[in-house]
Protein backbone atom coordinates (compact mmCIF):
# COMPACT_ATOMS: atom_id res chain seq x y z
CA UNK A 1 0.00 0.00 0.00
CA UNK A 2 1.24 3.46 -0.84
CA UNK A 3 2.20 5.83 1.96
CA UNK A 4 2.79 9.42 0.93
CA UNK A 5 5.26 11.75 2.59
CA UNK A 6 4.06 15.26 1.80
CA UNK A 7 6.85 17.83 1.61
CA UNK A 8 5.40 21.15 2.74
CA UNK A 9 7.06 24.52 2.28
CA UNK A 10 5.16 27.28 4.07
CA UNK A 11 5.58 30.71 5.63
CA UNK A 12 2.28 31.96 7.06
CA UNK A 13 -1.04 31.14 8.70
CA UNK A 14 -0.05 28.65 11.41
CA UNK A 15 -3.65 27.59 12.10
CA UNK A 16 -4.13 26.69 8.44
CA UNK A 17 -0.83 24.78 8.38
CA UNK A 18 -1.89 22.74 11.42
CA UNK A 19 -5.26 21.96 9.82
CA UNK A 20 -3.56 21.04 6.53
CA UNK A 21 -1.07 18.73 8.28
CA UNK A 22 -3.83 17.02 10.24
CA UNK A 23 -5.94 16.48 7.11
CA UNK A 24 -3.01 15.10 5.09
CA UNK A 25 -1.94 12.69 7.84
CA UNK A 26 -5.45 11.52 8.77
CA UNK A 27 -5.31 8.60 6.30
CA UNK A 28 -1.93 7.38 7.60
CA UNK A 29 0.26 9.50 5.33
CA UNK A 30 3.12 11.67 6.52
CA UNK A 31 4.15 15.30 6.27
CA UNK A 32 7.51 17.00 6.61
CA UNK A 33 7.34 20.76 7.12
CA UNK A 34 9.80 23.54 6.39
CA UNK A 35 8.53 26.83 7.84
CA UNK A 36 10.37 29.83 6.37
CA UNK A 37 12.83 31.43 8.79
CA UNK A 38 11.67 34.87 7.57
CA UNK A 39 8.31 34.14 9.18
CA UNK A 40 7.43 34.86 12.78
CA UNK A 41 9.17 32.43 15.15
CA UNK A 42 6.10 32.42 17.42
CA UNK A 43 4.08 31.05 14.51
CA UNK A 44 6.60 28.25 14.08
CA UNK A 45 6.44 27.39 17.78
CA UNK A 46 2.63 27.35 17.59
CA UNK A 47 2.77 24.90 14.66
CA UNK A 48 5.26 22.62 16.40
CA UNK A 49 3.27 22.66 19.64
CA UNK A 50 -0.05 21.95 17.91
CA UNK A 51 1.41 19.02 15.94
CA UNK A 52 3.67 17.60 18.65
CA UNK A 53 1.31 14.67 19.35
CA UNK A 54 1.04 13.66 15.68
CA UNK A 55 3.65 10.96 14.96
CA UNK A 56 3.22 11.44 11.21
CA UNK A 57 4.64 14.96 11.27
CA UNK A 58 8.31 15.88 11.00
CA UNK A 59 10.08 19.19 10.64
CA UNK A 60 13.09 20.17 8.58
CA UNK A 61 16.20 20.07 10.75
CA UNK A 62 16.99 23.67 9.90
CA UNK A 63 14.84 26.66 8.99
CA UNK A 64 16.30 28.97 6.39
CA UNK A 65 15.22 32.31 4.97
CA UNK A 66 13.60 31.70 1.61
CA UNK A 67 13.47 34.06 -1.35
CA UNK A 68 11.09 33.80 -4.27
CA UNK A 69 12.79 31.95 -7.12
CA UNK A 70 16.01 31.65 -5.13
CA UNK A 71 18.26 28.68 -4.34
CA UNK A 72 17.01 28.89 -0.77
CA UNK A 73 13.73 27.26 -1.86
CA UNK A 74 15.68 24.28 -3.17
CA UNK A 75 17.65 24.08 0.08
CA UNK A 76 14.45 24.29 2.15
CA UNK A 77 12.98 21.47 0.04
CA UNK A 78 16.08 19.33 0.56
CA UNK A 79 15.93 19.88 4.33
CA UNK A 80 12.27 18.83 4.38
CA UNK A 81 12.97 15.77 2.21
CA UNK A 82 15.88 14.73 4.45
CA UNK A 83 13.60 14.97 7.48
CA UNK A 84 10.95 12.86 5.72
CA UNK A 85 13.43 10.18 4.66
CA UNK A 86 14.80 9.94 8.21
CA UNK A 87 11.43 10.01 9.98
CA UNK A 88 9.27 7.97 7.60
CA UNK A 89 11.09 4.91 6.22
CA UNK A 90 7.76 3.37 5.16
CA UNK A 91 6.97 6.24 2.76
CA UNK A 92 6.60 5.00 -0.80
CA UNK A 93 5.99 8.37 -2.51
CA UNK A 94 6.96 12.00 -1.95
CA UNK A 95 4.54 14.76 -2.87
CA UNK A 96 5.60 18.42 -2.78
CA UNK A 97 2.94 20.85 -1.65
CA UNK A 98 2.77 24.44 -0.49
CA UNK A 99 0.86 25.96 2.37
CA UNK A 100 -1.77 27.24 -0.06
CA UNK A 101 -2.49 23.84 -1.63
CA UNK A 102 -4.47 20.67 -0.96
CA UNK A 103 -4.86 17.62 -3.18
CA UNK A 104 -8.05 17.73 -5.22
CA UNK A 105 -8.66 13.99 -4.80
CA UNK A 106 -9.30 12.04 -1.61
CA UNK A 107 -6.55 10.08 0.10
CA UNK A 108 -8.33 6.83 -0.80
CA UNK A 109 -8.40 7.83 -4.47
CA UNK A 110 -4.72 8.81 -4.46
CA UNK A 111 -3.65 5.59 -2.71
CA UNK A 112 -5.71 3.42 -5.08
CA UNK A 113 -4.28 5.25 -8.08
CA UNK A 114 -0.67 4.93 -6.91
CA UNK A 115 -1.13 1.29 -5.94
CA UNK A 116 -2.47 0.46 -9.41
CA UNK A 117 0.44 2.13 -11.24
CA UNK A 118 3.97 0.87 -11.60
CA UNK A 119 5.33 4.32 -12.35
CA UNK A 120 6.77 7.44 -10.82
CA UNK A 121 5.00 10.71 -11.49
CA UNK A 122 7.06 13.85 -11.83
CA UNK A 123 5.68 17.08 -13.21
CA UNK A 124 8.23 19.09 -15.09
CA UNK A 125 8.26 21.97 -17.51
CA UNK A 126 10.96 22.48 -20.13
CA UNK A 127 12.33 25.94 -19.39
CA UNK A 128 13.38 26.52 -22.99
CA UNK A 129 9.99 25.52 -24.44
CA UNK A 130 7.82 27.36 -21.93
CA UNK A 131 6.95 31.00 -21.74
Amino acid sequence: MSRIAYILLCHKEPEAIVAQANRLTAAGDYISIHFDARADSQSFVAIKDALSENPNVAFARKRIKCGWGAWSLVQATLYAIEAAVDAFPKATHFYMISGDCMPTKSADYIHDFLDAQDADFIESIDYFRSD
